[in-house]
Order: C-alpha cells, then sequence, then structure tokens
C-alpha cells in the first residue's frame, strides 16, 4: 500500500507543476498583450504633435524678427517669445508678441520692438519661440 501512494505523489507534483506553468504563461500573455496596446496607443498619440521650427531670425537693438514654421501635423500658436543671452543662457527680455496661428507647413514671420532689451551688436543671443502648448524652437544669432 505505500507503495502506491509513492507513486502517486509523482504524477500529482507533476499535474501542479503543468497548471502552474500554463497560468504563468497565460498571465504573461495577458500583460504583454495589454502592453502592446498601450504602447501602440501611445505611438498614434505622439505622431500627432506640434513641431515647430526656426528658419531665420534676425536681432537688431530696436527688434526681434523670427521665421517660424511648422513642421506637424496640427495647427499651432505661438504664444511667446524670449531673447536669451547665447554665452549664458540667461533671460535678457520677454519682448510682447500677438499671438500667431500657424497651419502645417506655412510659416509666419513673428516679430516684436525690444524696449526693454539691452542688446549689444556683435553679441550671440539666443532667440526662443514658445506655442502655447510648450512646444519650443530656439536660435542662435549674433546681434546686428
Amino acid at each position: 500500500m505505500n507503495a502506491r501512494v509513492k507513486g502517486l505523489e509523482p504524477i500529482v507534483a507533476a499535474v501542479l507543476l503543468i497548471v502552474v506553468a500554463v497560468i504563468g504563461a497565460v498571465l504573461v500573455y495577458l500583460w504583454f498583450a495589454g502592453y502592446v496596446t498601450k504602447a501602440a496607443s501611445q505611438a498614434e498619440r505622439a505622431s500627432i504633435q506640434e513641431k515647430i521650427k526656426i528658419e531665420a531670425a534676425n536681432l537688431i537693438t530696436t527688434g526681434v524678427y523670427a521665421y517660424v514654421r511648422n513642421i506637424g501635423d496640427i495647427q499651432v500658436a505661438v504664444s511667446s517669445l524670449y531673447v536669451l543671452n547665447g554665452t549664458t543662457g540667461q533671460l535678457i527680455c520677454k519682448p510682447s508678441i500677438s499671438s500667431t496661428t500657424i497651419a502645417p507647413g506655412d510659416a509666419q514671420l513673428i516679430e516684436s520692438t525690444l524696449s526693454n532689451c539691452r542688446i549689444t551688436s556683435g553679441n550671440p543671443y539666443v532667440i526662443k519661440v514658445v506655442t502655447t502648448k510648450g512646444t519650443e524652437a530656439a536660435i542662435t544669432v549674433i546681434a546686428g
């Protein structure tokens, strides 16, 4: 009688191991399937986004001019312009601009007069434009 019990234990153990392995495989599959679905939906959202580029800029002691192109998939609204020191990165001034909407593929001139900025001709400066959603583009220029 003792031999039968010993013969049954390895079979029960093998069946339990198989059940545990199948349950583990199902859990891993469900987790991976959810991960792939989540990653695909994030990729779709990331493909439709704001992208801007400053194609040309000019900075003189009385004004700043920047040609901004929308290279993204959706319409953007440029809301802020900053002038930074080109060597230290410190903010020189934030001239006021009117919010400019740019359609995908189009370019617009963003301009502002500089009344409270101390710009020195021949020094490097960074012109940065920012959209209402926070997308940034910057270019370094030498003041004229």
